[in-house]
Parts: C-alpha cells; sequence; structure tokens
C-alpha cells in the first residue's frame, strides 16, 4: 500500500469515495464491502474525499460512519446538516484535473472525476430478474450497462463475474479486472469468544447464512432435509440473515417438512460478533445460492477453519478452490452428497480440514482488494495524464 500511496501523491492525485451505500441501516452485501474498502483507505492515510450525493463529508463522521457499523444513527446527523464539509463539485475543481473516483456500487452520476472506477458485484439483476421485485431489476437494468460505458476501469469481485460483463458488454473488456473481496474479523473478537464460549458443549449445528431471498436457494436444503430426517436430526440448523423479499421461509419450511422443525432457529440479521461465534463453532455451513458475484459468507466461514458445503454456480468454485464441497443447486441428491462427505472427512481429520479451509482463506484481505483497485485506476490516471501531456 506504501507504494500505491506514493503514486498518488507524485502524481498530485486526489481520491473521492463515494459511500451514500453507507446509508443501509445495517452493513451486509455491498455495503459491507464499501465499509471495508473505506476503511483501507483511512487506514493507509491516503488523500481522499468521501461523499454522499454531492457532499463532502467531514472525516470525524467517516470514522464515526464506520465505527457504528451501520447508517442509522448518521442517517439522523446527516439530515441536520453536521456531516458536510462542503461542495463535492467545489473540491473536484480544486484538484485541477487530478481526480480519481471511486464508487464501490451503483454511480449517481458519470463523468464528474476525471478516472472513474466502480466495483461490479454481480449481474443477477440482469441474469435472474426473477428473482427480484420489479422495481429493483428495472432500476439496476436502467443504470447497469450506462454505468459500465462511463468507467475507465470496471472492477469484477470475481473472474466468474467479469466474464458475465465481457460477454454482456465486449466493449468494456479491454477496461475490466478482477478483485476478490476479503475478511476482516476484529482481533478482539477471537479473545471475546473464547472467554465467553470457549469451555462450552455445543449442540451440534450447522449455518446457512445468507439473505432471505430466492437467489439464496433455502428450498433446496429443506427438500434435501425432508429426504434425510437423519441428518435433519442430527444437528440444529440456524439460518441467519436479514428479511430479503419474495420468500417466505416459514411457509417453504412447512411446506417440504410438514411442520417447522423444532431444530430450526431462523436468527435474521445478526451482528458481527454473533455471527463470527456462530461461523467458528458451527459443525459446518451450507450455501446453496443460485448465483453470486462472489460469495463472502464462503470466505468468512473457511476464515474460522469451519468448512462449508457450497453450491457449484457461477463463482462459488472460484472463490471455495479445493477446501469446499461443491453440487449443483438444484440437485438434491448432489447436496446431501456433499455434506456426507464433508461429514466423513471431518470425522477422519477435521483439524486438516479446517487447516485447510483457513489457508484457502488467507489472502483474500480488503487491502488486497484495494490495492488491486488503486493500481488499476492509478495506471489509467497516469496514461491518461502522458497522454495529455503528448497533446499539449
Amino acid at each position: 500500500m506504501a507504494s500505491l500511496a506514493q503514486r498518488v501523491a507524485a502524481g498530485g492525485w486526489r481520491l473521492f469515495f463515494d459511500v451514500g451505500t453507507l446509508r443501509e441501516t445495517q452493513f451486509t452485501g455491498i455495503p459491507n464491502v464499501a465499509a471495508n474498502l473505506a476503511r483501507e483507505i483511512v487506514l493507509a492515510g491516503l488523500p481522499c474525499g468521501f461523499f454522499i450525493g454531492d457532499n463532502l463529508l467531514r472525516p470525524d463522521h467517516v470514522r464515526f460512519l464506520l465505527d457504528s457499523g451501520g447508517g442509522a444513527y448518521f442517517g439522523y446527523h446527516h439530515q441536520l446538516g453536521q456531516t458536510v464539509a462542503g461542495p463535492l463539485l467545489a473540491a473536484v475543481r480544486a484538484a485541477g484535473g487530478r481526480t480519481i473516483g471511486l464508487f464501490p456500487a451503483e454511480k449517481p452520476f458519470h463523468r464528474m472525476f476525471d478516472v472513474e472506477a466502480q466495483v461490479l458485484h454481480d449481474f443477477s439483476t440482469v441474469v435472474t430478474p426473477h428473482f427480484h421485485l420489479r422495481a429493483t431489476t428495472e432500476l439496476h437494468g436502467a443504470n447497469l450497462l450506462r454505468d459500465i460505458a462511463s468507467n475507465d476501469l470496471n472492477v469484477c469481485v470475481s473472474a466468474a463475474t467479469a466474464e458475465y460483463l465481457r460477454r454482456l458488454c465486449p466493449e468494456a473488456a479491454g477496461s475490466v479486472v478482477v478483485a476478490l473481496n476479503g475478511v476482516r474479523w476484529p482481533e478482539r473478537f477471537a479473545r471475546l469468544a473464547d472467554r465467553l464460549y470457549g469451555n462450552l458443549a455445543f449442540e451440534p449445528y450447522v449455518v446457512i447464512l445468507g439473505t432471505i431471498e430466492p437467489r439464496k436457494n433455502l428450498e433446496i436444503v429443506f427438500r434435501a432435509l425432508a429426504q434425510d430426517r437423519g441428518l435433519l436430526r442430527r444437528y440444529r440448523w440456524i439460518f441467519m440473515g436479514r428479511e430479503g423479499w419474495l420468500f417466505d421461509f416459514g411457509q417453504a419450511a412447512q411446506r417440504h417438512l410438514g411442520a417447522m422443525p423444532d431444530n430450526f432457529t431462523y436468527a435474521g440479521f445478526v451482528g458481527e460478533f454473533k455471527k463470527y461465534a456462530l461461523l467458528r463453532f458451527a459443525a459446518f455451513t451450507v450455501y446453496p445460492s443460485l448465483f453470486e458475484g462472489f460469495g463472502l459468507p464462503i470466505a468468512e466461514s473457511f476464515s474460522l477453519g469451519t468448512p462449508c458445503a457450497h453450491s457449484a454456480s457461477s463463482s462459488m468454485p472460484e472463490v471455495a478452490g479445493d477446501a469446499g464441497f461443491a453440487f449443483r443447486p438444484e440437485s438434491v441428491e448432489e447436496l446431501l452428497g456433499a455434506i456426507y462427505r464433508l461429514e466423513a472427512e471431518r470425522e477422519r481429520d477435521a483439524a486438516a480440514l479446517a487447516e485447510r479451509c483457513r489457508a484457502q482463506a488467507a489472502d483474500l484481505t480488503w487491502s488486497r482488494m484495494l490495492r488491486v483497485i488503486l493500481d488499476g485506476a492509478l495506471t489509467r490516471a497516469e496514461a491518461a495524464a502522458r497522454h495529455a501531456g503528448a497533446g499539449a
């Protein structure tokens, strides 16, 4: 990161980072990615203006926003005008043609900055529109192609997402880089979890993590457990994730299992420490999603040495590598087979399996993701500056 900071300083570049997505009450999914990238910028001490809409934010309120883990309180202060440092446009003009705009999600405007880089997480609204609300597909579908066309750098969170982009927009192929998501747990989590839970004997349980919505494919889990009632009884099944759309958890479980099993726990959204503890002490996790841009729950599970049975769709085999237990997301038999293989390997050598999982996740860091993004953006910014100088 130090060499990139030197390039920023040597070129007189000023970074601008859109934190609009951090107004979400809970940092999950894309807001979680945006928050971690913003935190890396702050930790690296890079010259950066954080903005929401057309306003720059005060640095102390940016830190407050990141530390609070959600935008509920920030929204209150923002409405009172306490967060604003000044107009964005004035800061861009003052930078004198040396600006790099970083967009971790959608772009509220185009060509505000001299070089623009956008993180593209997935194309599920295009590839699987039936899994989303109509208003969502209309909004993202209308903006996506225009956003891509306006970017100097299209940052894809997996090779699978990059391949979708190249097929969707062949003309953008030369502006694509792959920057994998990361995993970060505060150091205090391990100490706190050891102190609270380290000496407890847990009921064996399995975690299924993800927003409760159709694309996450929970019905395949219900169907598998209906077919193997012994597996159903071996564990408590904990479903974590905020309430989504177009999917009724209770109705779906009862449709396949006859009644809500006593050993089902629907936890809803959980905070970061609770998620850490539940993943760390789980027997294993299941991630049956039909389509993902990355598949962060797999990486989070692996980072704690917890194995995962996961879908073989889209980016998920890329994230899991040889440490995962893959299955076709439409096949009950393959899901059961993946779980049986996982159980057998865990029984044979749980420590070796846990280490393989941790090794797979070791290189997935937010610092690495930011380095890829900044290197790509700076390379394009420096080339543009040389071209402008030659033209002069």
